[in-house]
């Protein structure tokens, strides 16, 4: 029996997702309300004390950190595999997951609650907006999340988020020139890692970022959209309301990004 708590447009939950759908596995979602904080609640820090999704319940294993999971997904369900055979297309593979996690998923939470959630949450009074500041386990978290709702995308920390992504799509660009998948001929982890994130934009309103100038990347993510898994992992747990809450950016968020990268 596989478990997976998540929420339904988290990133690492989606990266989970994508290797369950790769595999044709069957699991259980156990759905949180990340806007509503209960990734925060004492009885989900029992089974993750960061309070963060994803976590996946193997029959009675606990296991947390969507890269781990992934990874061992994986290695227990081996077919098809999504490791590349060759040692230095998995050494690729394993640099692009190193990158989302160090960089590209903190600079993502940063300009998500900038973007989109700090709307939201800027609509609550102080003394709420404290009270879920509070709940938030891990400080540098904590703070990141402040400053991304208090200030939007004028937080200090919106111009790295934004310059992270537009190197990580300069070297995507570059890799995807010379073999059809971020970590050789065949579809791996790696791809799965950066997809979430690549349709973050789309749904930021931030696609110009590749599509203008960047067209490996843009036939990548074509590719990747016609994937069985995506339909399966992706746009089957978006609904109405989710999609809601990213209205309105396309008239601002390119415009928005070009000058405050062109001014850093």
């Amino acid at each position: 029996m596989l478990k997976l708590y998540q929420g339904r447009t988290s990133v690492c939950a989606i990266k989970v997702r994508l290797v369950l759908a790769e595999k044709s596995l069957d699991w259980e979602p156990v759905n949180l309300n990340l806007r509503a904080g209960e990734q925060h609640r004492p009885e989900y820090l029992k089974l993750n004390p960061n309070g963060v999704v994803p976590t996946l319940i193997h029959d009675d294993f606990v296991l947390i950190e969507s890269t781990v999971i992934m990874q061992y997904l994986d290695e227990l369900f081996p077919a098809p595999p999504l490791q590349p055979a060759d040692f230095k297309d998995r050494a690729l593979m394993r640099l692009w997951m190193k990158r989302v996690d160090e960089y590209l998923h903190p600079a993502n939470a940063t300009l998500t609650y900038a973007m989109v959630h700090g709307r939201e949450m800027r609509k609550k009074s102080l003394e709420e907006r404290e009270a879920y500041y509070r709940g938030i386990p891990n400080p540098v978290t904590r703070e990141r999340q402040r400053a991304a709702i208090e200030q939007g995308m004028d937080a200090p920390a919106a111009v790295q988020a934004l310059q992270f992504y537009d190197k990580a799509f300069a070297d995507m660009d570059q890799q995807l020139a010379q073999r059809s998948w971020l970590a050789g001929e065949a579809y791996s982890l790696a791809d799965a890692a950066m997809t979430p994130y690549v349709n973050r934009f789309v749904m930021l309103g931030l696609s110009s970022m590749w599509t203008q100038s960047r067209p490996n990347v843009s036939a990548w993510f074509e590719r990747i959209m016609t994937r069985p898994s995506y339909a399966a992992a992706v746009t089957a747990f978006v609904t109405d309301a989710d999609l809601q809450g990213y209205a309105g950016l396309k008239d601002w968020a390119w415009s928005k990004a070009q000058s405050l990268l062109k001014a850093a």
